[in-house]
């Protein structure tokens, strides 16, 4: 799997540069037994740095198992993931998600407090294009996208 490196590291990183500009990385070390990963992001010690790089890391592995045909061609993420982040992060985020998954023909679902959509709006994120609104119906005939369980 090199060859996915260089090209997944690259957008990787690039999501790290509009973020800050630090010394990142993702480093690769083959053990006996198992593959070391370790993605290295400045001042990591926070919770919603922590959760940063679990998104990186997450976006990386979906993108390459889908690229070989051995993944799903979406991602879903809890809202917990984006818990302890700052606005700017989770706008930038959610706008990575969305670049990276179309690109690759991919689905990028995320569950989010509306409120936390909100501020990650007002950094610039345009939420719009992307936000399916679920139809609750309490009728006889209704239910959730049109599905009664």
């Amino acid at each position: 799997m090199r060859w996915f490196i260089p090209d997944t590291y690259s957008w990787r990183r690039s999501a790290s540069d509009r973020r800050r500009s630090d010394s990142s990385y993702l480093a690769f070390q083959a053990r006996r037994s198992h593959l070391e990963i370790e993605l290295k992001l400045e001042a990591d010690d926070s919770t919603g740095i922590s959760n940063m790089k679990m998104f990186c890391f997450d976006l990386t592995w979906a993108v390459i198992a889908h690229r070989v045909g051995r993944g799903p061609d979406f991602l879903v993420h809890d809202s917990k993931l984006y818990d302890g982040v700052d606005e700017r992060q989770v706008a930038r985020a959610l706008e990575l998600a969305a670049r990276v998954t179309e690109e690759e023909g991919m689905q990028y679902v995320v569950t989010m407090n509306s409120d936390d959509l909100t501020k990650a709006q007002r950094t610039g994120f345009d939420a719009h294009p992307y936000v399916i609104t679920p139809r609750l119906d309490d009728s006889e005939t209704g239910g959730l996208f049109g599905f009664r369980f």
